[in-house]
């Protein structure tokens, strides 16, 4: 079963990716509001793997410690795969984002073959799974309206948590949380938005469905 480390989004930014789950649900199309696991939350993955070793854990946890919040600004909407499709949008990472990438995937002994590998990672938020071909158009316009009136391609978003998720248990919980609130950070090139800690949450999915952790 997948094991893999995401960063999570900030309350606003995750807010906006729930709306327009939520309005391509009300369209009758794929999207991810139609999984109702608690830990279905709009993230990007930094690492995902078959397995990941428990003596691991602690190297994942310190490349990631110190280098939260990160950034990155919304880029195009698209589809992934060769049908049928994801839809996601794209994220361009700053540098911060980038370097924290390549620290988890060298904590995790990522191989240089996986799409897990600094240079094959394209940093992305999922919106819909199994989009067929008759709903490909319908689905992009709808995204790239409500895109355009919030959060247009290169407006910023603030990445402020990282979480694990195990697959195999089923159990996700966090592992590192911004904890400063400066302008600008020394880990990230365009600097960041003032983030409150909040508590590590460790929660079980098992009586609530299937979860579908973003692979892609």
């Amino acid at each position: 079963m997948v094991q893999s480390v995401e960063l999570l989004l900030e309350p606003a930014a995750e807010r906006g990716v729930v709306r327009i789950w939520d309005a391509l649900s009300e369209a009758g199309l794929p999207s991810q509001a139609r999984h109702t696991a608690p830990s279905n939350r709009p993230h990007t993955t930094l690492v995902a793997l078959s397995g990941l070793a428990a003596e691991t854990e602690s190297a994942v946890a310190a490349a990631v410690r110190g280098r939260l919040p990160v950034e990155a600004v919304w880029g195009a909407v698209t589809l992934f795969g060769r049908g049928p499709w994801v839809l996601v949008r794209l994220l361009e990472p700053s540098n911060g984002m980038r370097g924290l990438q390549a620290a988890v995937a060298d904590a995790c002994g990522v191989p240089d073959d996986s799409l897990s590998s600094p240079r094959q990672w394209t940093p992305h938020v999922t919106l819909a799974r199994r989009v067929a071909r008759a709903d490909v158009d319908r689905a992009i316009g709808l995204v790239a309206a409500l895109a355009q009136g919030e959060a247009s391609a290169g407006v910023r978003v603030v990445a402020s948590a990282v979480r694990r998720w195990d697959g195999s248990r089923r159990v996700e919980w966090e592992i590192g949380r911004a904890q400063v609130t400066p302008r600008s950070s020394p880990h990230d090139d365009l600097g960041f938005a003032a983030i409150r800690r909040g508590d590590p949450t460790l929660r079980s999915d098992t009586s609530r469905g299937p979860r579908n952790s973003d692979q892609t």
